[in-house]
């Protein structure tokens, strides 16, 4: 456990492929490689590394294939800290559904280049993990469980 003790540790939620849960701390690195800050979850979910490791009550360690995370479910954040990202991200309000059936719905910020905008350009383009903010938690998800993604409607607003 020696090789984490630089790391800020983030406890999760996470929900694996077959509806296996497991809670446990991931660990990030004080400063991301693509952007001034600290490594967020997104981040180490779109490194290159097949695995990452948890960290169960009593510090038993973990190590899960991230092919096999559907989501992590992290605490309540804004979307974008860093502020020139968040005025070059676009945001849409979205509904996911994921490939058992389950629908979450929130917010997705796109931070494509300025010829790919459209949601199909993010799915098809974006990094494999993205995240899916709500004012209650953060959810990124494995676009690889993806069944199907929509824009959100709010039907009260709409007009026939």
């Amino acid at each position: 456990m020696s090789a984490w003790v630089n790391t800020h540790r983030l406890r999760v939620d996470l929900l694996l492929t077959g509806h296996r849960t497991i809670t446990g701390d991931i660990h990030l690195q004080p400063i991301a490689a693509h952007h001034t800050g600290p490594e967020t979850a997104v981040d180490l979910f779109n490194r290159d590394e097949p695995f990452f490791a948890v960290t169960l009550e009593g510090e038993q360690p973990l190590f899960l294939s991230k092919s096999q995370v559907v989501y992590l479910k992290l605490p309540p954040q804004p979307p974008i800290e860093d502020p020139d990202r968040a005025t070059a991200a676009r945001r849409l309000d979205l509904e996911v559904e994921l490939a058992d059936g389950t629908l979450l719905e929130g917010l997705v910020s796109l931070e494509m280049p300025p010829d790919r905008l459209r949601i199909l350009d993010f799915l098809n383009y974006a990094p494999r993990f993205f995240a899916v903010w709500t004012p209650e938690t953060v959810r990124v998800v494995n676009r690889d469980h993806v069944r199907a993604v929509s824009p959100l409607v709010d039907l009260s607003r709409a007009s026939s």
